[in-house]
């Protein structure tokens, strides 16, 4: 893995959350990506995704950065981006092919072209996926090479965020003399690590529970088929309980992480502190009666927005959860009850506490991978001087990889 990273640069990820940010950094030692170190702060200055005091979150990056980089070595800067309104565009793109089939030649320069025509006005491509190639309007396939048509075309799956939250970021970085390479979706970044290949083949969504926002995520046949982020997430939930409990949002949170369950508990009283004088006495199933709720129509609105699909529908095998909120006792259980499919939750299964383990941190280590593959293709836009700039070299390796 990552044959391509010198052993002298090091690699830094930054991870933006509501809730906490984390910077992971890698290098590159006998083609395997060893993480140097990783380490994670409050998150200060930023709320409901968009930058409120650049100086807060500012202090929070210099921070990380100052613990994670070795001062000696080249480094290269990448981020995650969550905009709750992304812009989904299924691009088709055709050129004309000659008859003695179609060659290494033809698919670099459609997907070339596909990559260029990528273009929305204000908009940052974070992600272009090519799903399949269509010879002749008639016959859709996934391996081209060699086969005879007059008209090739290219569909792909654009992502898009909104260049506010880029512009709002990179005010931050450049505040501290860092160029971010590439931003990535946050919910693609949590896929990356959360899922298996099996699962993206059989086909899977992964529901990404963060603080302000719900991801989703589905894979068919290895292929992104649908992408959303809701507004309503982990955030809600405590707020729920700040007004139904009448506690503070501190201690709410503190409630939801020490006694929240979806599984209805025994007729139990528990004491929580207000502050270091007084407590308040509540029953168990008092917070349960509030916190279900929620959970249910978080994921009762990603069925219903995934099964109005017909085809994801049949196609979906299981659903993979993870983010921090998905740390919910109980959590399982009630998901596949809503979606009627095999539940699998993100955690700590090597016991020894692991920070690559915790489903809160899905989407910084996703992003390693996702490191990985801007390297190696070299593929997609680069934001440099408030304009983008196309990197398309490489497209050989990405060929020769994907249909070798």
């Amino acid at each position: 893995m990552f044959p391509f990273l010198k052993n002298n640069k090091q690699y830094i990820a930054i991870d933006a959350g509501s809730h906490k940010t984390a910077a992971v950094a890698f290098q590159i030692h006998g083609n395997k990506p060893i993480v140097n170190r990783i380490e994670h702060h409050k998150s200060k200055g930023i709320k409901n995704n968009k930058l409120i005091d650049i100086n807060e979150f500012s202090s929070v990056i210099k921070l990380l950065i100052n613990k994670v980089g070795n001062k000696t070595m080249k480094k290269e800067f990448f981020c995650n981006i969550t905009d709750p309104n992304l812009l989904i565009k299924k691009k088709k793109t055709d050129i004309n092919s000659g008859k003695l089939g179609i060659s290494k030649k033809e698919v670099k320069k459609i997907y070339r072209k596909s990559l260029n025509e990528a273009i929305e006005k204000n908009k940052y491509l974070v992600h272009s996926n090519p799903n399949y190639f269509i010879l002749d309007e008639k016959t859709v396939t996934h391996n081209p090479f060699g086969k005879k048509c007059s008209k090739l075309s290219l569909l792909s799956y654009n992502i898009f965020v909104n260049n506010f939250y880029i512009e709002n970021l990179n005010s931050t970085f450049k505040k501290n003399k860092i160029n971010i390479t590439k931003f990535f979706e946050s919910g693609i970044a949590s896929s990356m690590s959360s899922l298996s290949i099996e699962e993206k083949n059989e086909g899977v969504v992964c529901i990404d529970i963060g603080g302000n926002t719900t991801k989703i995520v589905v894979y068919v046949e290895n292929n992104i088929i649908f992408v959303e982020n809701l507004k309503l997430a982990g955030n809600n939930v405590t707020s729920d309980l700040s007004h139904g409990l009448q506690i503070s949002e501190e201690t709410a949170e503190l409630t939801k992480i020490m006694y929240g369950s979806v599984v209805s508990p025994f007729n139990e009283d528990i004491e929580i502190n207000l502050d270091s004088r007084k407590k308040k006495v509540i029953n168990k199933n008092l917070i349960y009666g509030i916190i279900k709720p929620r959970y249910d129509e978080i994921l009762e609105i990603v069925r219903d927005k995934v099964f109005d699909n017909i085809n994801a529908r049949i196609a979906i095998k299981s659903i993979v959860l993870t983010g921090g909120a998905s740390k919910i006792f109980g959590i399982k259980n009630i998901c596949e009850n809503i979606f009627n499919r095999k539940t699998r939750v993100v955690k700590n299964f090597s016991g020894n506490n692991s920070l690559r383990d915790r489903p809160e941190f899905s989407t910084t280590f996703g992003m390693i991978k996702l490191v990985n593959q801007f390297r190696l293709y070299n593929l997609g836009p680069k934001f440099a001087n408030n304009q983008f700039t196309k990197i398309i070299d490489k497209i050989d390796n990405w060929i020769e990889e994907s249909y070798a």
